[in-house]
């Protein structure tokens, strides 16, 4: 017969709790700083702890330096719908990697994409490297022929290696016009790396890594917030 294993987990759901010990201790000044602080009046309430004295600054890119925007459907009219649900279907990743190949004739420089998980990158790779469009080239050699495409990998050890050889390709204009990051939401590229002026020209996201909404952290967390917002009389919501 089988055994069944059970896991008794302890998460902490209020922030406030650990941030109260640093201001119990007596600590005279406290800066926080980040580029995802804000909305700063929830992000205070969460802590427990006033803020007298805030600051947000403007984007330091100016807004008619940008363009953002949500493309609905790929070219030939597939609709890029990157749910659970679609995100394998052999359509949706061929359509996904021709408009990819679209942007990279365009996009000059470095161009990032990122996927919500190592396993939807991983697959569309191997899609497009055996599916062949109708020049008889596949989606991943017309890719190639346009940008050199750099992976994250999932190794710390390559990831070193593969952030140069991105960097080389995107500064020498030689051989080709640029390189292409494919790359994962909440992974090693995503955060805290710098990809200014020519290392990243465009930025596509394929999709967002969302969490499973029966996931029990995930209820928890909803159910705590409500409470707290409740008792509180504002603040976020589950």
């Amino acid at each position: 017969s089988r055994t069944k294993n059970w896991n008794m987990s302890f998460w902490c759901f209020d922030p406030g709790l650990g941030f109260g010990d640093v201001v119990q201790q007596g600590v005279h000044s406290v800066i926080l700083t980040s580029g995802t602080l804000s909305p700063l009046q929830s992000f205070a309430q969460e802590l427990h702890c006033p803020f007298p004295i805030t600051l947000e600054n403007p984007h330091v890119i100016k807004p008619h330096q940008i363009w953002a925007g949500v493309v609905k459907c790929g070219p030939s009219g597939v609709s890029l719908n990157s749910s659970y649900q679609t995100r394998n279907s052999p359509e949706y990743m061929a359509d996904l990697g021709s408009l990819i190949v679209n942007f990279c004739r365009t996009v000059p420089a470095g161009i990032l994409v990122f996927f919500p998980s190592y396993t939807t990158l991983r697959t569309c790779k191997e899609a497009w490297e055996q599916g062949r469009a109708g020049t008889g080239r596949t989606i991943w050699e017309r890719i190639c022929q346009l940008k050199t495409p750099v992976v994250e990998p999932q190794n710390k050890a390559d990831f070193v290696g593969a952030m140069h050889q991105f960097y080389e390709e995107v500064r020498d204009t030689s051989r080709n016009s640029g390189a292409i990051f494919f790359a994962v939401c909440r992974g090693k590229v995503s955060e805290g790396l710098d990809f200014a002026d020519n290392f990243g020209r465009a930025v596509i996201i394929t999709g967002l890594p969302y969490p499973p909404l029966k996931e029990p952290k995930v209820e928890l967390k909803k159910q705590f917030l409500e409470a707290s917002r409740a008792k509180a009389g504002g603040g976020l919501s589950g």
